[in-house]
């Protein structure tokens, strides 16, 4: 923005005007100018030896310093965070999330070991109520069709892999996965007798939930809270644009993994890059989570 020429504004009487900032560069002296015009502030603005200086009525004194401190407080530099530390590619997240996807969707199709995978896995109210509490976490692993299945795989290891980016391949599936079942539980708790649910996307809106508020390092307070903002709204639009459908669509799954995804993800949204013990800890653990509850409903049996 160029920088404003100097002039008398016709509404401040040079007798009564008060100086009440200097600019002493042209980018200041805009910003300056724009937020007097903007409060509706009335000023002339000379040039100095020193810089820029803006002279208001001696009655808008007061409320000019008010609202040009309060712009330098929101604004002053903070000291320079280091850019946050990544854990890798998240390849491993993205793998072990295809591969248990892809292989309980193999399996469910030839009904291995002569079980029926969807009567024994998918999400029902009435048999999560009466104790079945692995539905919660099999059901996650099973689609109606391919395209159901192609979709949940795709943007899955989208969400997944980035998520895996930011705090590892072990603590992103973990988290994942521990919001999703949290929100298929309590899906399930109220869920109407005879409606069935299924489907990884609760798990990846969970994980969509977990970026949007994570924590990255600005320079200033006011763009500490625009990048937050943005980032949450941005995972907010894919939720309103990728979460909503046809009446088949399990709204419910996909706000209830998204809104505890994000709940789950703000006591951790400042942590470091956990180190390789606790990435395999909390991946094993999400392993044998998922391996529990597929055990535990073939046995059961429909």
């Amino acid at each position: 923005m160029p920088s404003p020429a100097p002039h008398e504004d016709p509404a401040t009487d040079a007798a009564a005007a008060v100086i009440i900032a200097t600019a002493l560069t042209p980018r200041v002296c805009d910003a300056y100018a724009l937020l007097l015009e903007a409060v509706g502030i009335h000023y002339s603005l000379l040039r100095g030896e020193l810089g820029y200086v803006f002279r208001v009525d001696a009655a808008d004194a007061a409320r000019a310093r008010e609202a040009l401190t309060r712009y330098v407080e929101e604004n002053v530099p903070r000291p320079v965070e280091p850019p946050r530390r990544l854990a890798g590619n998240g390849l491993s997240a993205v793998a072990a999330y295809l591969l248990a996807e892809l292989a309980v969707a193999i399996a469910a199709s030839r009904s291995l070991f002569g079980a029926d995978w969807f009567d024994s896995g998918t999400l029902q109210g009435t048999a999560l109520r009466a104790g079945q509490w692995w539905r919660a976490v099999t059901a996650l692993t099973l689609h109606a069709d391919l395209a159901h299945l192609g979709s949940n795989l795709g943007f899955g290891a989208l969400c997944l892999g980035l998520l895996a980016r930011v705090y590892g391949g072990g603590v992103a599936v973990a988290l994942t996965l521990v919001a999703a079942v949290a929100g298929n539980l309590l899906e399930g708790a109220f869920m109407a007798s005879g409606r069935e649910s299924l489907g990884a996307s609760g798990a990846v809106f969970a994980a969509l939930g977990i970026l949007g508020t994570v924590h990255w390092p600005t320079r200033t307070n006011r763009a500490r809270w625009y990048l937050r903002g943005a980032t949450f709204v941005a995972a907010l639009v894919l939720l309103a644009l990728l979460g909503t459908g046809d009446a088949r669509t399990d709204i419910a799954a996909h706000a209830l993994g998204f809104g505890l995804g994000a709940l789950l993800g703000l006591p951790v949204r400042r942590a470091a890059v956990a180190s390789r013990r606790i990435q395999r800890l909390t991946g094993l653990a999400a392993a044998a989570l998922l391996a529990a509850a597929w055990t535990a409903a073939l046995l059961h049996g429909p």
